[in-house]
């Protein structure tokens, strides 16, 4: 919590970024390039204290889960998270992030992790796979992802395919899967930007008015597009992963990013998340906390920013907040009440190895 507003990071990743992992052979410079976009562009400038190497940055995954649980709710004001699987399965072995990682805390901890499965038609058994994850333990939603490599060419996952996706929505609704994220505005790699608009989007949100929809890294791009949705459909939630990591560095192109978002007047479902631990979210919670819009944009209250920051995740997913903040400060966590240093784990490793 944050001045005693719960916190939720609506979008957190275990990513595999190893080298073993890595499919395409332009993938070790995509990685290179999250790295320094992460470090050099995002984090706090000049604090050494959420300064990793790339050699760190690139081997996160063979400290989780730990790391995660840590890096959240150790080292951050960050309450409750949502792990995102991504199905870039022609990218990565095990298309990045694989959901075990976010299970594994979840077990542990069913009051502060939940998860989005990672989905696509791309999988080998994608019928089979909602079938599998449905049901499962805090699995809230799928997740999918505008485009992968299969057999080295391009090939696009748009929502409204109805031969290839459209029956997948079908069935995790069958399944009782009722949360539909995708990812889009953010290209990864030599892959068109037109792959990650939202035109695709309304014929799902219209032919499916019981699930809800949520737009990950919405405004980041096609910002006018993404907030026309949000205004029209009230399945339509937006997940602003990475955008508020401008707020630390750059907080008036954040606040250009979410003005089209917030001038619609449907705060209440929007939701905060930072993309962690691809990123340490704690100077992120800090700097949307306190953000002020500038003059002439549309007003962010402090009520508006709780819900942004956590309640609105919570209501889309019907979590009674009081009642998650309780179990969360009855665990080790919430018991000690301490923030760690940032990336403890990763500077315990370093000093046993010197």
């Amino acid at each position: 919590m944050i001045d005693g507003v719960f916190v939720v990071d609506a979008a957190v990743h275990g990513f595999n970024f190893t080298s073993d992992n890595l499919r395409a052979p332009f993938m070790p410079e995509i990685v290179r390039m999250l790295y320094h976009f992460g470090f050099d562009t995002l984090h706090p400038l000049g604090d050494a204290r959420y300064r990793l190497t790339f050699e760190q940055f690139q081997n996160l995954f063979t400290l989780q889960p730990e790391l995660m649980q840590r890096v959240l709710f150790a080292e951050s004001h960050i309450d409750m998270a949502c792990y995102h699987g991504v199905p870039m399965y022609g990218l990565f072995g095990d298309g990045s992030s694989p959901i075990w990682i976010g299970e594994q805390i979840a077990a542990q901890f069913p009051h502060r992790m939940q998860i989005y499965a990672d989905l696509s038609p791309t999988h080998p058994d994608p019928v089979g796979w909602i079938d599998s994850v449905a049901g499962r333990p805090n699995v809230l939603g799928v997740k999918f992802y505008p485009v992968d490599l299969v057999e080295g060419k391009i090939v696009t996952v748009q929502l409204d395919d109805d031969k290839a996706v459209m029956p997948l929505i079908e069935r995790c609704r069958t399944k009782g899967i009722r949360t539909i994220a995708v990812h889009k505005a953010v290209p990864l790699g030599p892959i068109g930007r037109e792959h990650y608009h939202v035109r695709d989007m309304a014929p799902a949100i219209a032919a499916f008015p019981d699930l809800q929809f949520e737009i990950v890294h919405g405004g980041f791009a096609f910002a006018e597009e993404t907030a026309a949705l949000l205004d029209k459909y009230d399945n339509v939630w937006i997940n602003l992963e990475s955008t508020p990591c401008y707020a630390v560095n750059n907080a008036d192109k954040f606040a250009d990013i979410i003005e089209p978002l917030i001038a619609t007047g449907k705060h209440e479902r929007i939701m905060f998340a930072t993309g962690a631990t691809g990123m340490h979210p704690q100077p992120f919670v800090e700097a949307f906390w306190r953000l002020e819009m500038p003059r002439g944009y549309s007003k962010l209250s402090d009520e508006m920013k709780a819900g942004i920051l956590g309640r609105n995740f919570c209501t889309l997913h019907g979590i009674d907040v009081e009642a998650a903040r309780t179990s969360c400060s009855a665990d080790i966590y919430g018991i000690d009440g301490k923030l760690d240093a940032p990336w403890t784990m990763v500077r315990e490793l370093e000093q046993a190895a010197a």
